[in-house]
């Protein structure tokens, strides 16, 4: 017998035509007219189930006559000479969406009419406007609304505008912190609607946050670097980078050391304002989140010009608090596995590592900071100053990229 399984069926079909307006959801030109073939098999396999076949053939007509496409038929002999629907034609993206449905037909619908708003207020074309529906398709409609205001208030001051920051643009009724940081995609995007490169806004100068260690030095409060720091205000021998702040504030004293607060991947800007970091006689230590990302942060660190050792951040540590691990990032979704970045500046050892936790070998792909006790840390920067281990730097630290593993 025919295996009524294997027919296409009026769902196949819905199926068919839901990814086809997925995929064009921002489309700027309709893609429709479209066609959707029907395969049947061989003549000796519909004879075996005449009945099955006549019913999912007649489910398909009914299909298309209820939204009203026209439908292509193709002569098989089943005893008799019988016409079975060969293709369905989509006439247009009004039925297209119809037999999507309403879970995609609402978002078409959206996207045309924040194009069409886009054009009519900001007097640009529909392929653009389009793309920058796309780009902003997370927005609410409250937002893409003010986007647009923000975007004709842009076009009708643009001169008015260089020498500010994003907090200080007097846009009515907007929160100062709207526009965001100079990578926001909503400042992006008003560019590509102006048609040009970059907004002039006076940013914010990065910073980073340190504080001197050693006891003699205790009182003095928190420095803060927004500007190139040549040499450092107090005698330091050893450097500590540390991902996050709890860990920063709770560090304990360390006679000649100087504690950063890398803050994630800002410690990017920590080489640029403290270059006295990259001097032979500091040594410098990392220690961050043993996660992906901790490795990354870690090696583009190196990358910059510091030659640091990490610490902390090795499978013997792994393994002794990997029970206080997590699976699941601050807002509670499952941590997902990805893969492993090439040409990293890390050791052999720190690489397996890192691969393992992108792949998902190990069954906890992260372990804060903050959940190993900063008596451990103590313990060992203390054992490697005593035995004279600042050496540990050159072996565990090289830009060489790591083979690919098998």
């Amino acid at each position: 017998m025919t295996d009524t399984a294997t027919l296409k069926t009026p769902a196949d079909v819905r199926g068919d035509v839901a990814r086809i307006v997925q995929r064009e959801l921002f489309a700027d030109e309709s893609p429709w007219p479209r066609t959707i073939r029907i395969p049947w098999p061989k003549e000796t396999q519909l004879v075996a189930d005449v009945a099955g076949v006549h019913a999912a053939n007649n489910a398909l007509k009914e299909f298309a006559a209820r939204f009203g496409c026209r439908t292509d038929f193709i002569s098989r002999k089943m005893g008799t000479a019988v016409p079975l629907v060969a293709y369905i034609h989509v006439p247009d993206e009004a039925t297209a969406l119809a037999i999507a449905g309403p879970t995609l037909r609402r978002p078409r619908e959206q996207a045309l009419a924040r194009a069409a708003q886009l054009e009519q207020r900001c007097r640009v074309d529909h392929a653009l406007a389009m793309d920058v529906v796309r780009r902003l398709n997370n927005e609410t409609d409250v937002d893409f609304g003010l986007f647009v205001e923000a975007a004709q208030w842009f076009g009708r001051h643009w001169a008015e505008v260089p020498g500010l920051t994003a907090r200080e643009i007097p846009l009515p009724g907007f929160s100062a912190k709207w526009l965001a940081g100079s990578r926001s995609h909503r400042r992006a995007a008003i560019c590509t609607v102006l048609g040009v490169h970059r907004m002039p806004l006076r940013e914010r100068p990065g910073e980073v946050r340190y504080r001197y260690m050693d006891q003699r030095f205790a009182a003095e409060p928190d420095r803060v670097a927004t500007s190139v720091q040549c040499v450092p205000e107090r005698p330091v021998s050893l450097a500590v980078i540390v991902e996050n702040k709890d860990t920063y504030q709770a560090m304990g004293p360390i006679d000649g050391a100087v504690c950063v607060f890398g803050a994630g991947f800002a410690v990017n800007r920590v080489p640029e304002l403290l270059p006295w970091l990259a001097n032979d006689a500091v040594r410098v230590v990392y220690w961050g989140d043993i996660d992906a990302a901790g490795f990354e942060i870690l090696s583009g660190l190196r990358a910059s010009g510091v030659a640091c050792e990490s610490i902390l951040m090795d499978r013997m540590t792994y393994a002794e608090y990997e029970r206080f691990g997590t699976t699941r990032d601050a807002m509670s979704h499952e941590i997902r596995c990805g893969e492993p970045k090439h040409g990293l500046h890390l050791s052999s050892e720190e690489y397996s590592l890192y691969r393992d936790l992108c792949t998902g070998e190990l069954a906890v792909p992260r372990i804060e900071q903050e959940r190993i006790p900063i008596a451990e840390f103590m313990r060992l920067i203390s054992a490697g100053r005593s035995d004279g281990s600042d050496g540990a730097r050159a072996d565990q630290c090289h830009s060489q990229s790591p083979r690919t593993p098998k």
